[in-house]
C-alpha cells in the first residue's frame, strides 16, 4: 500500500480538514517524497514521530488548526502538567521525545483532536471508567463523540470511495 493510499484510509478527516492531525503508521511507502511534497502546497505538514526498525510513525496535520486546538485554556493546562513548552515547534519536538520514553504518550490525543476532557478523563482514571470507546475513550458529551466520529468515519468512507475511482490526492486535500 502506498503513502497516498495510506493517508485516505487514515487521515481522511485531516484532508477534508475537519481534524487537526491524524497519526500514520508506515512501513515501506513507496512514493513518500512526491506525495508529500504536492500535500504540503495544499496546507498539509507533515512531522515523522518515530522510525525504528523501518517502521515509522508519521504526524500529519494542519498548522493552524492544530495550534488553535493546543492553545486552547484547557488544552494548555494539560501540556502544562507534562512540561511541554509553549512554542508550537518545540511542542512538536516534545511530543517525539516523548513517543521515545512512553510508547503513547496520552496526551497525544490533543493532537489529534480528541476533546481536552476526555483526555484529562483517560489520563485521571488510566484509561478505565469510560462512558464510550470509539478512536478514544469518551468520558464527556457522549453524544457529542458519537457525532464526531460519525462524521469522521463519513469522510473516510467517502474519501476512499473516491480515491479508488481515480481521484487524485490533492482533488482530495482540502486547502485551507
Amino acid at each position: 500500500m502506498d503513502l497516498e493510499e495510506l493517508l485516505v484510509i487514515h487521515a481522511s478527516p485531516t484532508l477534508a480538514n475537519l481534524k487537526p492531525a491524524s497519526l500514520i503508521s508506515l512501513s515501506k511507502a513507496t512514493n513518500e517524497i512526491e506525495c508529500l511534497k504536492k500535500l504540503e502546497s495544499r496546507g498539509l505538514m507533515f512531522f515523522p514521530m518515530f522510525n525504528m526498525k523501518g517502521q515509522k510513525l508519521l504526524l500529519v496535520y494542519r498548522k493552524d488548526k492544530l495550534n488553535h486546538v493546543l492553545t486552547s485554556p484547557h488544552a494548555e493546562k494539560i501540556l502544562r502538567y507534562f512540561e511541554y513548552p509553549e512554542s508550537f515547534d518545540e511542542r512538536l519536538e516534545f511530543l517525539k521525545r516523548r513517543f521515545v520514553s512512553t510508547p503513547c504518550p496520552h496526551e497525544v490525543g490533543l493532537f489529534l483532536g480528541y476533546p481536552p476532557d476526555d483526555v484529562m478523563g483517560f489520563i485521571e482514571n488510566n484509561g478505565q471508567r469510560a462512558l464510550y470507546s470509539g478512536l478514544w475513550k469518551v468520558y464527556f458529551n457522549v453524544e457529542n463523540a458519537e457525532k464526531t466520529l460519525q462524521k469522521w468515519e463519513k469522510c473516510r468512507r467517502k474519501y476512499v470511495e473516491c480515491f479508488h475511482s481515480g481521484t487524485d490526492i490533492t482533488r482530495l486535500c482540502v486547502t485551507a
